[in-house]
């Protein structure tokens, strides 16, 4: 029975490429709410729910250019502060830094019950899904072409037949677990924020060469520092967020846009990513993101527990604020 929606090739243009810290893919949670949305929609007309999403991405273009490092594209655009201003409307829009990309990606969507297999409601899912989908926007880019929707099973071989040649995004948090726990083992003196690092940007320790006892023959050699668990494309990724205040009630809170719910104040939380070429992967099951909201976390995992290599990069810098300069 088909308890997978795949939509093939998404084309979005104007996506986000920022997603806390990090630049050059949209964030998680940009991906669930994508999923959420559609899920609200497909629930109240066909009772099926989705439960979490797989990503997996076939090109992507930073709209950027870089010379010593990368330059996001400047746009002249008018703020919506602007409007219904005569005297400023007539003045030039002020240019504005935007980190947009255009990407290709497939969405593995999980349903939490199987789908029908009767020929006149699979046609209707696909109706459905295809003017829900070019109406919605996917981290706020525009969708403007859809390859095709396939309903599929636990088969990872038809899978990949509709996926390939992709890469798909997987949780490698556990990476920082280890290497934590290599750091002590070894008495290697480093917080979490450079432990985190250590993964994805390039660092060189110098190491003296002592060929005498001379000062002028001695030469110093630049060697790459690299984690001793470090495997696959590794990548900065930003996970979800953590709340930093008690609940508020709505009516303490001002200008908030929708006083229905309670509010908190929240930081970003950030660990690791693999992208991995989706020849590789065995199991459809590992690969769905999924919601795991408890107490002050709010989280986009794989896995459904709450590891300790998370980390609230606001509480580093509070902690280790003499050590970190910048």
């Amino acid at each position: 029975m088909a308890s997978y929606i795949l939509l093939e090739r998404l084309k979005v243009e104007n996506a986000n490429a920022l997603a806390g810290m990090t630049y050059g893919f949209p964030a998680l949670t940009s991906f669930l709410g994508f999923t959420h949305a559609l899920s609200r929609k497909f629930s109240a007309e066909f009772g099926n729910a989705f439960t979490g999403c797989a990503i997996f991405c076939h090109d992507y273009e930073l709209n950027a250019y870089q010379d010593y490092y990368v330059k996001f594209i400047q746009n002249r655009c008018p703020p919506s502060t602007l409007k219904g201003k005569s005297a400023d409307a007539k003045s030039p829009a002020p240019i504005i830094e935007e980190a947009k990309m255009d990407m290709t990606v497939s969405v593995l969507l999980q349903c939490d019950k199987s789908l029908s297999t009767n020929l006149d409601n699979i046609k209707n899912y696909i109706l459905r899904l295809k003017q829900w989908i070019y109406s919605s926007r996917l981290a706020g880019g525009s969708i403007h072409h859809i390859n095709d929707i396939k309903l599929l099973g636990d088969d990872i071989k038809k899978l990949k037949k509709y996926i390939l040649p992709s890469f798909v995004l997987l949780d490698a948090s556990h990476y920082l677990q280890e290497h934590e726990q290599y750091c002590l083992n070894h008495h290697i003196d480093k917080n979490a924020f450079d432990r985190w690092t250590d993964f994805f940007s390039f660092k060189y320790q110098a190491i003296q060469n002592h060929n005498d006892d001379s000062d002028e023959h001695n030469e110093v050699l630049w060697q790459r520092i690299i984690p001793p668990n470090k495997k696959g494309w590794i990548v900065p990724l930003m996970l979800g967020f953590k709340g930093i205040s008690p609940l508020y009630p709505p009516e303490q809170v001002e200008n908030l846009r929708d006083h229905r719910y309670p509010f908190r104040f929240v930081e970003a939380i950030h660990g690791l990513g693999e992208w991995k070429s989706s020849h590789r992967i065995d199991d459809m099951h590992s690969l769905i993101w999924r919601y795991d909201c408890r107490d002050e976390w709010y989280l986009c995992r794989q896995k459904p527990q709450i590891q300790q290599p998370i980390f609230d990069v606001n509480q580093i810098f509070n902690d280790d604020e003499e050590d970190l300069q910048f």
